[in-house]
């Protein structure tokens, strides 16, 4: 297994779409995701809504400027007292891009998500609950890329975390580094995987990669 470089789907790359949020200069910018699935399902949205609820209710009590992207649960938090213009709420936001110009991204600590913060150079604020989530918190945390709570913790908590994060450059200065130790893998490369593939006719992934290699090539 070796690692390689990420590359984005330009779907997902692309800048259009940005939250309409009232920027002030003064202000630092953070950006709320908690996952796009977790507020889709029913067993785990109502939990997931009081997670938001903290989280808002923190920024509140910080004075900045943020986009919230809660998915299903946008119209249930878009009236909570205090939310706009400079906190806006809404169900989906061009993430990837939006961490170019985020200062701060309080995630659920999935993969994808994590990645888009160390592309953008973004500390993060996780709060990892389901499956890999919490391992990939604390590994995050350990290298000084952001830090971890407890999906339970209450709003002056985060709040606390929050400034932390935001009064310490250490953190942003240990994403550049990462971003850049991101940037130094090499690219995919799916001709080298099929040829690799070629070998072990048992693989069943072999005919996949040859069909996507085909495709390319047309």
């Amino acid at each position: 297994m070796r690692a390689v470089r990420r590359t984005l789907a330009g779907f997902r790359a692309a800048r259009s779409g940005l939250p309409d949020v009232s920027l002030r200069p003064s202000r630092p910018l953070v950006h709320v995701s908690l996952g796009a699935l977790t507020t889709a399902m029913s067993g785990l949205r109502t939990a997931v809504e009081d997670v938001y609820r903290e989280v808002v209710a923190a920024l509140l009590a910080i004075d900045c400027d943020a986009v919230v992207s809660a998915g299903d649960l946008a119209p249930h938090l878009a009236h909570l007292p205090g939310v706009g213009p400079h906190i806006e709420v809404v169900a989906h936001a061009p993430q990837p891009a939006l961490l170019h110009r985020a200062d701060l991204f309080v995630t659920h600590a999935g993969r994808a998500s994590l990645l888009d913060a160390v592309q953008g150079a973004t500390p993060v604020l996780a709060l990892g609950d389901l499956g890999d989530q919490p391992g990939n918190a604390a590994a995050f945390a350990r290298r000084g890329l952001g830090r971890e709570l407890d999906v339970t913790a209450g709003r002056g908590e985060i709040a606390d975390a929050l400034t932390a994060l935001l009064g310490a450059p250490c953190h942003a200065a240990a994403m550049c580094a990462a971003r850049a130790e991101l940037s130094r893998l090499p690219p995919l490369n799916l001709t080298d995987i099929r040829d690799s593939l070629s070998e072990r006719p048992g693989v069943p992934w072999a005919g996949w990669v040859e069909e996507v290699c085909g495709a390319d090539s047309e």
